[in-house]
Parts: C-alpha cells; sequence; structure tokens
C-alpha cells in the first residue's frame, strides 16, 4: 500500500476501508438485536397469517351498533331489526313473560257482561304539535302512567298488522303512531260481544291490532285506542265504533302504511279492506249486522 512521507495512509483508502466494514456488519443481520435475520426466529403473531398457513381467527359478522342506529328524533331508528337494540325476538319477557293472565280469564264471567246502565267513555289526550315520542331499546324497561296509553315511548319494531294471542302495549304504541287503531277486550268479555266488535274492526281498515287486555275494567271491558284517544266501552255499539274508527283512524304523527316486523304470538294477519294506505275507512260497514 502507497505511503506518504509520513507513514500514514491516504485519506480517501481510511473512508473506503470503514465503509467496506459498516456494509459488512449491516448485511450480516443475525448480528441484529432484535433476532429477525430468519424468518423461523420470528417469534410474534402474522397478520393475518403467514403465506401458506390455515387462518383460524373468528369471523365476525356485521351487526348494526348503537351509533348506527341513532336517530335525531327519535333516538332509535325504526323499523331496523338489531340484535344489540330490538329484533323482535330476544328479551321480550322485559315487555312481558308469557304470563297466561294476559289473555285467559281467571274472574267470573257475569262481572264483564254488557250493560245498558254504563256509559261508553271518550277521552282525548293532549299531545303537544312537537312531541317525538322515544324508542327504546330491548334492553330497558318501558313503564307508563296509565293502563290503558294512548301515545308514550315504545319500542323501535312495531307489530305485524292483525290479531293476537297478546301483544303488549310497548308494540302497540308504536302503531298508533302510524295512524292504526288498536281493540282491546278483556279476556273475561262476553264472546258474544267480542266477535263482533272484531268483526266491525276488521272490516274498517288493514292497520289494525286486536289483542286482549286484562288492564281493563268489568265496567268497560272493550276499547279502541288511536293516537292520543280511547274509546271505553261495557257493550259494543256499531254507530259509536265506526264513527270513532272514521274520525280517529290514520291520524298518528307518522303516516306509514308499511306492516311491522314484529309477529310474536300473531294468529290472523290483517288483510287489505280498501287499499293498502286505507283510503277508504269502513267501505263495507253497510254489510254489518248490528246487534239489536
Amino acid at each position: 500500500m502507497q505511503r506518504i512521507d509520513n507513514g500514514t495512509m491516504k485519506q480517501p483508502q481510511v473512508i473506503l476501508l470503514w465503509l467496506m466494514f459498516l456494509t459488512s456488519f449491516l448485511i450480516d443481520t443475525s448480528a441484529w438485536p432484535f433476532g429477525i435475520g430468519e424468518e423461523d426466529e420470528w417469534k410474534g403473531n402474522w397478520f393475518p397469517s403467514r403465506e401458506g398457513e390455515i387462518d383460524n381467527n373468528e369471523i365476525v359478522t356485521y351487526q348494526y351498533t348503537k351509533k348506527e342506529l341513532h336517530d335525531e328524533k327519535h333516538g332509535i331508528k325504526m323499523g331496523i331489526p338489531s340484535i344489540n337494540c330490538d329484533d323482535g325476538r330476544t328479551h321480550l319477557e322485559l315487555d312481558w313473560l308469557d304470563d297466561p293472565t294476559n289473555y285467559t280469564c281467571f274472574s267470573d264471567k257475569r262481572l264483564y257482561l254488557p250493560r245498558d246502565d254504563v256509559y261508553p267513555i271518550f277521552t282525548a289526550d293532549h299531545i303537544p304539535a312537537h312531541y317525538s315520542a322515544q324508542h327504546k331499546c330491548m334492553t330497558k324497561q318501558i313503564i307508563y302512567d296509565t293502563d290503558i296509553p294512548t301515545f308514550g315511548t315504545h319500542r323501535p319494531l312495531w307489530a305485524k298488522y292483525g290479531e293476537y294471542k297478546f301483544l303488549p302495549k310497548q308494540r302497540w304504541i308504536h302503531n298508533l303512531e302510524h295512524g292504526a287503531v288498536v281493540m282491546l277486550y278483556h279476556p273475561c268479555a262476553n264472546n258474544v260481544e267480542v266477535d263482533f266488535l272484531r268483526q266491525l274492526v276488521v272490516r274498517c281498515l288493514y292497520r289494525h291490532i286486536i289483542t286482549p287486555s286484562n288492564l281493563l275494567t268489568p265496567e268497560r271491558p272493550f276499547a279502541l285506542i288511536t293516537w292520543g284517544r280511547k274509546l271505553l266501552m261495557s257493550k259494543v255499539d256499531s254507530t259509536l265504533v265506526q264513527e270513532f274508527i272514521k274520525k280517529s283512524a290514520k291520524h298518528g304523527p307518522e303516516q306509514t302504511s308499511k306492516d311491522g316486523q314484529y309477529d310474536y304470538e300473531l294468529l290472523h294477519h290483517a288483510v287489505v279492506i280498501s287499499t293498502p294506505t286505507d283510503d277508504v275507512i269502513c267501505p263495507d260497514y253497510s254489510n254489518v249486522k248490528t246487534m239489536e
């Protein structure tokens, strides 16, 4: 190697030697402190898996989250089945426990016979124009301050129209909001009167719900309910029933004739009477025979 007079290397040669040394160290990856020079020495996790390896990770299915169900008006969007909120199948015991007292008579039926001296009662609740009923998931109870409410908080999924073995009010209040008529009768009510009222309701409109309720009194074991309005009766008066349905049906704040998603204990699905939107209320009423 060529030296200069003072016995030292030339500067460029010194720099070149240092570069060669550093390069050899970097290429020797076995000298790295993390031990990843060889793939087989990797002790961490591969994501999702190394090439050719079977992926045993759990498959996660899509579910609606609370954020996706959020609605500015009702808190929870209506009509979207969700196992995280309301799917019409889960946690139904929160509203009722399949208790037979809801649809079975355990009292003296004579106490519920129709009486001419008990007059019907019509009530109308004042509901502010900007009132918006909230939707609650099946993780929270809904309690009302009256036995037979005409409006209020309810479940996101409304009931399919028709007659039920029993349907809790947390469901049918949503149907009221859509303009439906709900017929209630006490399980001990006179069967002839029940059949007559049923005949009137099902021939008047498609958007109807029929269900027993043990919250009605012996004096007035029948009720027709619409959004904000209620008619309690001891006996069925065909003219009164027709007038109430014609004047009160389809007055809910949300006018939609779309059928519901909840159908637990549905006995008879409703059929269209005039049109799917009930353009004509009680069109066949003249053919319904009276009880007199």
